[in-house]
């Protein structure tokens, strides 16, 4: 018989209270029958015994947690020990990175991805690094991959009766990503580290966390044009589009304009600054009507939205990435859009390069790659098809 769940045994408990009540309710001005009795002793028993495996319940799952937090405090004990190690016979490690919590809820994994050995590369949502919904992340890839496409289709013909019909020919297309080495170097004080107090992989995690968020986040967002890695809006020439009385129509227009390539609207999130957030959620869906605001209930014009101040960002020509003068809307179907970490997350820890300065430094090594995976459909030659990016330009005045 299949063990009853918490939530199942409360519902059997609140159940038999309440048959209890109802006996006693009847009985209010009368002694129990023999009938009744039998319920009452009944009923007690049962609700003594959900309560009883109740508190089992509760007793197992403190007693997991227990265990949780010890396998923790000893994967950080074997963390510091490692590095300490490392600083004191002055010889560099290198391995590979591991999960620190089994139960952690806000990583990869519990996003949909496949599962890699970090576990706290993504977490929830923070004020630009947020991903777009439908958007996959697939780590560990090994090996090349390719995607071929169909860049073309046939058509019927109407020749005459004892006519040959005509040759069609059928075109593709093959989609690779290319892998870029990806990683970073964050320098520990060897006092931090000889400190049983100090949290060092916290410290390192978090540091690795925060650069890769951002990384994702500018890299996805910002239509800077990158060199390497590069999101589907790098580059990519604006269209006008038109918010204030008009928002709401012009918002749906160009969704609509992806559906008419054969795009469906269900799968599409759109892309804002806090700003163009903050007037959307201010901008009724018709002017003068009482029908709601474009933004509203967590949705623009019905759709799934982020917002990210990289909406609004490029290089400049010293190769920095700085904010634009004008504001841009974002519009995607990111489940054309492969993000893939390849490979191994590999970690060197380094105590003699900034020896001097008794410093430990970890150094992090992996590869990943960002590809458009739209920019063959419907025989566009190399062109995004399932993202857009739109300029925000004034209303135009209908005054004379």
């Amino acid at each position: 018989m299949e063990k009853k769940t918490f939530a199942q045994l409360r519902e059997q408990r609140l159940a038999a209270n309440e048959k209890l009540g109802d006996i006693y309710v009847k009985a209010a001005n009368r002694e129990l029958n023999e009938e009744e009795k039998m319920q009452v002793i009944n009923l007690t028993r049962e609700i003594e015994m959900c309560e009883r495996e109740m508190k089992g319940i509760n007793l197992d799952a403190t007693n997991q947690q227990a265990n949780a937090s010890r396998e923790t405090a000893n994967k950080k004990a074997a963390f510091r020990e490692l590095v300490s190690e490392a600083a004191r016979t002055g010889q560099k490690r290198e391995v590979l990175l591991f999960p620190t919590d089994s139960n952690v809820k806000g990583n990869v994994t519990a996003s949909g991805a496949i599962e890699l050995t970090i576990h706290e590369m993504i977490p929830t949502l923070h004020e630009g690094l947020g991903l777009p919904q439908g958007l996959g992340i697939v780590t560990g890839v090994e090996g090349n991959e390719l995607w071929p496409v169909s860049i073309n289709d046939v058509e019927m013909e109407e020749p005459g009766e004892v006519e040959a019909l005509n040759d069609q020919i059928l075109e593709f297309e093959k989609i690779t990503p290319t892998q870029n080495r990806v990683g970073l170097k964050v320098p520990v004080s060897n006092m931090a580290i000889d400190n049983a107090a100090f949290d060092l992989m916290a410290f390192v995690q978090t540091k690795f966390e925060i650069a890769l968020r951002e990384y994702l986040a500018k890299k996805i967002y910002s239509q800077a044009n990158w060199a390497k890695n590069k999101g589907p809006f790098s580059g990519m020439t604006p269209q006008n589009i038109e918010l204030g009385a008009n928002a709401y129509k012009n918002i749906l227009a160009a969704v609509a304009a992806f559906s008419d390539k054969g795009f469906y609207e269900g799968n599409v999130c759109i892309s804002m600054d806090r700003v163009t957030e903050a007037e959307l959620k201010a901008t009724p869906k018709i002017a003068g009507a009482a029908g709601g605001f474009v933004i509203e209930n967590g949705l623009c014009a019905g759709y799934p939205y982020t917002v990210s101040h990289f909406v609004n960002r490029t290089l400049n020509s010293a190769g920095k990435l700085v904010p634009t003068a004008d504001r841009f809307i974002e519009i995607g179907y990111w489940e054309f859009f492969a993000l893939q970490q390849h490979g191994q997350v590999r970690m060197v820890v380094d105590p003699i390069t900034l020896a001097d300065r008794n410093v430990t430094r970890v150094i992090l090594n992996t590869a990943w790659s960002m590809t458009d995976l739209s920019v063959y459909i419907n025989g566009a030659n190399n062109e995004s098809q399932a993202f857009g990016l739109f300029k925000v330009v004034e209303t135009e005045s209908s005054e004379g």
